[in-house]
């Protein structure tokens, strides 16, 4: 959904003012980088849901608090980005800043001298630590800590080197990627231990430069299990179903889409940002779809997006209103889900730009075209190759996992 942020302008003030429409074109030309994300932290609160509904109360009483967050959404988020590479940049050295992204999990504890990264693409997970005066202890402390980090986005905050909350209360979140010397998955403090314990005796050493200066690192690579993206795809299969099954989407498309967006990362932040598996930007899609899903127009916070369940509803509900309001009038079942995926990339404008100048010629041309011929015109003339790109991939993991969520396609 790389670049939905150029739906905003079309659905976010429709007959508004014509200073709103100012605004919200200057935000969406600072915000229409490459990923095109885009995010508002509304609230630092353990409780999300009330912290939308407080957001829906305030946009009601005073409409144009919408344009103020839109406005300061860039700006917030590129200071939290700035704090943080700065604090890496200082501890690990120019050479070494790793921030979250989509497919990767960094986590900074111990004052930024220790830290994750967990490769979703790779399947591996290193973890390392600068400490120089207990190193092994320190990089046990960090490997039990990844281990046992539970699915619940209260307990971390990624942009700082703030204590990860290890509860019982939520179940790990690497369950099942990584299993201990048994072949058990690791839940318990005692596992985690006795594999931290383990993985100490494989631990090598490695040279940082540290801005000039050289610095050891002691570092643990771990792999995760072979099939480690069929294991979180199964974790989620009951909240895709379920989802799918209200929003009328195939569960294989929601698959696919988170497939390539986080493939699997429920901690996933792209550069600009967007949070969670489907990556979704909280004021524009995100915000389209939690009108959609929940019937109140607000938009959700970074720690909603987070987590699994809310951002897979409000992922399924931006593919409804892709499928059923802006993109209804194509005609073909499977024309209209490439156009789907296109747009969930870069925005319905720019998939009508691939056929012709305007919404109407466009929706025409494709209702002419036989479903192979939407593909190459969508593959050859959108303005964006991240998007053809994206479509490609899509379609491609579409079908790898039919046999896992629908069955046959028709």
């Amino acid at each position: 959904m790389r670049a939905s942020i150029f739906l905003l302008a079309g659905l976010l003030f429709l007959g508004g003012c014509e200073s709103a429409d100012r605004v919200l074109t200057n935000t969406e030309r600072v915000l229409g980088s490459r990923t095109g994300r885009t995010v508002l932290d509304v609230a630092t609160g353990k409780d999300p849901k009330q912290i939308l509904k407080e957001r829906v109360d305030a946009y009601q009483r005073d409409p144009e608090a919408v344009i103020r967050d839109l406005r300061t959404v860039q700006r917030d988020f590129n200071t939290i980005m700035t704090a943080l590479t700065g604090k890496v940049r200082q501890t690990w050295g120019e050479k070494e800043v790793k921030v979250p992204e989509q497919k990767k999990y960094v986590k900074y504890t111990q004052n930024y001298m220790s830290r994750t990264i967990v490769d979703f693409d790779n399947g591996t997970i290193l973890v390392e630590t600068l400490d120089d005066k207990a190193p092994k202890e320190s990089l046990k402390n960090a490997i039990v800590t990844t281990l046992l980090t539970p699915d619940d986005p209260r307990s971390v905050d990624l942009f700082s080197d703030k204590p990860v909350t290890l509860t019982s209360d939520h179940a790990p979140y690497l369950l099942g990627l990584v299993l201990d010397q048994e072949g058990q998955p690791i839940r318990t403090p005692a596992q985690a231990e006795a594999f931290a314990t383990s993985s100490l005796e494989s631990a090598k050493g490695r040279s940082v430069d540290q801005n000039g200066v050289t610095k050891q690192a002691l570092i643990a690579e771990i792999k995760m299990v072979a099939n480690f993206t069929n294991k979180q795809a199964d974790k989620y299969r009951a909240t895709v179903t379920r989802f799918a099954e209200q929003f009328k989407i195939s569960p294989s498309l929601i698959f696919a889409v988170i497939r390539t967006e986080s493939n699997f990362n429920p901690f996933a932040v792209s550069s600009a940002p967007a949070f969670g598996l489907m990556q979704l930007v909280p004021t524009s899609g995100g915000r389209d779809a939690y009108r959609k899903a929940k019937g109140k127009d607000t938009i959700p916070s970074r720690e909603y997006l987070f987590d699994p369940e809310n951002n897979i509803e409000l992922g399924s509900a931006y593919l409804n209103v892709l499928s059923y309001n802006l993109l209804e009038q194509v005609d073909n079942e499977v024309s209209r889900e490439y156009c789907v995926i296109s747009a969930y990339n870069t925005g319905t404008g720019n998939v009508f730009k691939a056929f012709a100048g305007n919404s109407t010629s466009a929706i025409n041309q494709i209702n002419g075209l036989e479903p192979p011929a939407v593909y190459d015109r969508l593959r050859a003339n959108l303005p964006y190759q991240e998007t053809r790109d994206y479509l490609v991939k899509v379609v491609g993991f579409r079908k790898q996992f039919v046999s896992l969520a629908d069955g046959p396609r028709r």
